[in-house]
């Protein structure tokens, strides 16, 4: 798809990161390979030894500093009529912005777009087991279509590795909350759809992300779990949205509780008659999407292991949040 060059040159794409490492590296080289024209922000807590592959990268310092501050002291730095989201653990396919853009130039009410962050090509077998997990309806949800090239739609949110919006549009909902460590950009769309606003999800606007490794992985769905906590207090309390924000800390506790509950059974022999059907209906579930999305036999057992892994470590970070005793997620919520 064609589209004039002028709106690369108008488009600010904003990279934020603990530091800079091999990682960011890829992220800026794709970004110049695939988007000429546009211009880069890289968002550092501090700078190292590390240099970025072209001197026209702008570097913007922010100190100890939230994933969505970082975004918002870019946007606010910016002078372009576009801004693209995107992580430093993530690069582009080509025709990602030019797609993205040509959305946003021909649908008025669309305010942000957004499209799949699938999993690279080359990863090692733990994240290529996450990433395969992370298209079941047990661990993304409804949202599992985001890590799949699935027909264009109009949606309720999309996550900002992957998020391309108007930068007035941007700055006239007050950027992201700064003070979430995780769950700033569902936060975000939520606001811009009670605004009545759309956000658009295009197969054709692509970027590939790096998958955690299982240890990695509990870290990241342990933050997800101490976060719902933030988000529900933030998002009040008479709309659906939030009903469903409650069910993601529900249901994961509700699951871990329930697990060691058999426990019960030593005491109450006849909980059992409860316990076990549903552990066996859950079993068997875990076990059929296990199937359903291990690409080869060998992806099986590393598959299931990473769905329970989904399922269960929020719930954990959900209490670990209750009895305060979670470490810093800034620091354990990054991708190395």
């Amino acid at each position: 798809m064609s589209l004039d060059t002028n709106y690369l040159s108008e488009t600010s794409i904003i990279i934020p990161t603990i530091e800079i490492n091999t990682l960011t590296q890829k992220c800026v080289k794709k970004c110049l390979a695939h988007c000429s024209g546009a211009s880069i922000f890289v968002v550092v807590d501090f700078e190292n030894d590390q240099v970025l592959p072209d001197k026209i990268v702008k570097i913007i310092v922010s100190g100890d500093s939230t994933i969505g501050a970082k975004r918002n002291l870019a946007a606010r730095a910016s002078s372009s009529k576009y801004l693209a989201f995107i992580d430093s653990d993530a690069f582009p396919m080509a025709g990602w912005l030019e797609n993205a853009l040509h959305i946003l130039t021909n649908q008025e009410n669309t305010w942000a777009v957004g499209g799949p962050n699938v999993s690279p090509l080359e990863e090692s077998l733990s994240e290529r087991y996450v990433g395969l997990s992370q298209k079941s309806i047990l661990v993304a949800g409804f949202n599992n279509f985001r890590k799949q090239f699935k027909p264009a739609r109009f949606c309720d949110d999309l996550p900002s590795c992957n998020l391309i919006i108007r930068r007035e549009q941007f700055l006239e909902m007050g950027g992201m909350n700064e003070k979430l460590v995780a769950g700033e950009d569902m936060d975000f769309c939520h606001r811009l759809r009670k605004m009545g606003k759309q956000i658009y999800y295009s197969p054709d606007v692509v970027v590939y992300h790096k998958n955690r490794c299982l240890k990695n992985y509990i870290l990241q769905r342990l933050t997800y779990g101490a976060s719902v906590f933030e988000l529900i207090e933030l998002t009040g309390s008479k709309n659906m949205y939030l009903l469903c924000l409650r069910l993601l800390l529900i249901v994961p506790a509700a699951t871990f509780l329930f697990f060691f509950s058999g426990f019960l059974i030593y005491w109450h022999p006849d909980w059992k008659n409860i316990y076990l059907p549903i552990v066996i209906i859950y079993t068997l579930l875990v076990l059929i999407e296990g199937v359903k999305y291990s690409e080869k036999f060998y992806d099986f057992p590393g598959v299931v292991l990473a769905l329970i892994i989904g399922n269960l470590a929020p719930a954990l970070g959900t209490l670990a949040k209750i009895a305060r005793v979670l470490p810093d997620r800034k620091k354990i919520y990054k991708n190395t």
